[in-house]
């Protein structure tokens, strides 16, 4: 067994008769009742939790193996872990009544209580390994064996020590830990999501988002890979799954692109640069935003209205890079006959704007973001009932996309569930503030050094964690010290989202980067480092956003103006810069010139940034009248015949 097979996830299992049975009545019924929550039918809170980690941990095990490398049909073991993870939760449902009536820690646990909760916890540690990899599972480790062993430590760090009951009543018993707002937030908000982009899927959405993209984008240069960055921007930003969305939409696009030209590495990195931009684009964002919501306490519809223009940039400067690469490489553009009109795509499949545009108007509109998505899914019946043929399908073709959607929850359910072990840990020991504390003294109080000291925490969790944890230890490690510099907290935790999504592309774990390499045949390591440098304005945009909260429309109308339109243009310089390409090749001097430029449009002074767009646009507009007289007869503005200068 090599290093990646040791530290990795499982994968996926091969399921007999009764295990398919199985899963599915988990499947079905978990998802049955919290589209019924999220519709309004009244479940005990804590309950609803029970039956979801229940039925998560169940999943996880039928679904995964232990590593890469262990066998895909069913196990002793997996049937076992299966049986246990529902007893144990089948115990906290029947014992639910007693446990509401105790005083937290005052109250002594029975024997009962702290072996079954034990178990529970191991079993959540043996999920995240099969589900996320054994990088996490250490890590919680070590914040655990502090919270253990801490009291032996000395200075700042030592804390006053605990026993394993008490550890484990902070744990398991209180809304803290285990049980406390991350997977609150994944049972009761992101789950009716990847349930509403499940059935879109399932019913044609995906074919819909790339239609569409084809229709508006495939005909110009470099078109494949203008079809991925916008079909998964459209799709992602429903799912807020990159990995999901590079599955999805990358099966078409990857493989596209590679035909007309764009190297392996290149097709894949394109493809999870822009479903990973769907985590920070609204309506829907993706779980880390619902998190920011319930952490901050910040309405979920003024989260995604500040987050449109930073999202617009990215995608942006995505396309842009597109767009630069195909000319710089002189690729063709599609041959027209492939490509259909966006009337007959808009005439065929208009039925798809309703649940787009309700799902858009509920998630803004309405102060319930689980309802909004409960309102989204009903707006699928005319979907469903128009795209299902024969009708006599229609069961089966509902149930296979509820069961997918819960699916789809298993990683995000795990990964929630051991980030609330460690948010306990932190909050019963005092660690995070600890930390923070310790952040702000090793950056001696210096605003620059103090944000980049958080950032690099941020990045450092990121690598091979889901985008949920990330954000969920981050909140708690890193956005603390933001907030204790005067950044705001709207602000802070955006930046946490930020670096939390583009973690799913940032190696040496990616696993955006991991799941494009698999339809591209080609190394995710090089598909990660060139995913992160098409989507190099994700890593800008929150320090620009910090600095100048006008980014995030906060201040007077002209100002807010001002500043949006000099991130833009600086945003489109960086991407210059990076591809070497801006109406031919840069060269390096050209090049150090440009990302100069795109520095000072970042700065946060008008006068600088005034000087600087007048220099930029200058110099941008004689490279384009200059390349103009260098094309080649026959050869159009904007073909992929602009010669390098």
């Amino acid at each position: 067994m090599n290093l990646l097979e040791l530290i990795g996830s499982g994968r996926s299992r091969t399921l007999g008769p009764i295990g398919r049975l199985l899963s599915a009545a988990i499947s079905l019924s978990l998802a049955v009742t919290f589209i019924a929550v999220a519709a309004g039918v009244y479940l005990d809170e804590m309950i609803g939790l029970f039956i979801f980690l229940g039925g998560v941990l169940s999943l996880a095990f039928l679904h995964t193996t232990g590593n890469a490398s262990r066998p895909g049909t069913e196990t002793w073991t997996s049937w076992l872990l299966t049986l246990v993870s529902i007893g144990c939760c089948v115990y906290f449902i029947v014992m639910h009544d007693v446990h509401k009536d105790r005083l937290p820690v005052l109250d002594p646990l029975t024997t009962a209580d702290v072996a079954v909760s034990v178990v529970l916890i191991a079993l959540v540690l043996e999920a995240t390994r099969r589900t996320v990899g054994v990088v996490l599972v250490m890590l919680v480790g070590l914040f655990l064996t502090y919270a253990a062993f801490g009291d032996k430590l000395s200075g700042a760090f030592s804390h006053r020590g605990m026993s394993l009951p008490e550890m484990i009543d902070q744990l398991v018993f209180t809304n803290n830990g285990l049980f406390g707002p991350a997977l609150e937030v994944a049972a009761y908000l992101v789950f009716i999501f990847v349930l509403f982009g499940a059935l879109l899927d399932k019913f044609g959405g995906g074919d819909f988002f790339h239609d569409l993209s084809n229709a508006l984008v495939g005909r110009q240069v470099g078109g494949p890979a203008k079809v991925a960055v916008l079909s998964s921007g459209l799709y992602g930003s429903i799912s807020g799954s990159p990995t999901a969305d590079v599955v999805t939409t990358g099966s078409f696009t990857i493989p596209l692109m590679i035909r007309t030209g764009f190297t392996r590495v290149r097709a894949g990195a394109i493809e999870a640069a822009a479903s990973t931009g769907g985590a920070i684009l609204p309506p829907v964002m993706g779980s880390a935003a619902f998190m920011m919501s319930d952490f901050t306490g910040i309405p979920y519809g003024s989260i995604a209205l500040v987050a449109i223009v930073p999202g617009l940039l990215y995608y942006l400067c995505v396309y842009l890079g597109v767009t630069l690469q195909a000319h710089h490489a002189g690729l063709k553009p599609l041959e027209q006959a492939d490509i259909p009109r966006v009337s007959a795509v808009l005439k065929r499949d208009w039925i798809y704007l309703v649940p787009l545009v309700t799902i858009a108007w509920a998630v803004l509109a309405l102060n319930r973001p689980a309802f909004a998505g409960a309102v989204a899914c009903l707006a699928l019946v005319p979907v469903v009932l128009l795209r299902c043929r024969p009708l006599t399908d229609l069961p089966k073709r509902l149930g296979l996309s509820l069961m997918e959607g819960m699916q789809r929850m298993i990683t995000v359910g795990v990964a929630c569930a051991v980030a609330g072990l460690v948010i306990g840990t932190l909050s019963m020991t005092d660690l995070s503030g600890k930390i923070s504390s310790a952040l702000f003294v090793l950056a001696s109080g210096n605003f620059a050094l103090t944000v980049f000291t958080a950032i690099v925490v941020i990045v450092v969790l990121g690598m091979g964690m889901p985008v949920p944890a990330v954000y969920a230890l981050s909140a708690v490690l890193a956005a603390p010290a933001l907030i204790a510099l005067g950044i705001s907290t709207m602000a802070s935790h955006l930046l946490v989202v930020y670096y939390a999504a583009v973690s799913a592309i940032t190696p040496p774990v990616a696993v955006a980067a991991f799941a494009a390499a698999s339809i591209a045949k080609a190394n995710p390591m090089p598909i990660g480092f060139v995913a992160c440098r098409i989507a190099a304005v994700a890593f800008v945009v929150p320090l620009v956003f910090v600095a100048r909260p006008e980014l995030l429309l906060e201040g007077p109308t002209l100002d807010v103006i001002g500043v949006c339109a000099a991130t833009a243009l600086g945003s489109v310089l960086m991407t210059i810069a990076f591809e070497d390409y801006a109406f031919g090749k840069l060269g390096p001097t050209t090049r150090l010139a440009f990302g100069v430029l795109a520095i000072l449009m970042f700065m946060p002074s008008a006068a600088v940034n005034a000087i600087a767009t007048a220099v930029s646009l200058s110099w941008l507009g004689w490279r384009y009248r200059r390349s103009r007289y260098a094309m080649p007869p026959g050869n159009p503005p904007g073909s992929s015949g602009l010669t390098p200068s």
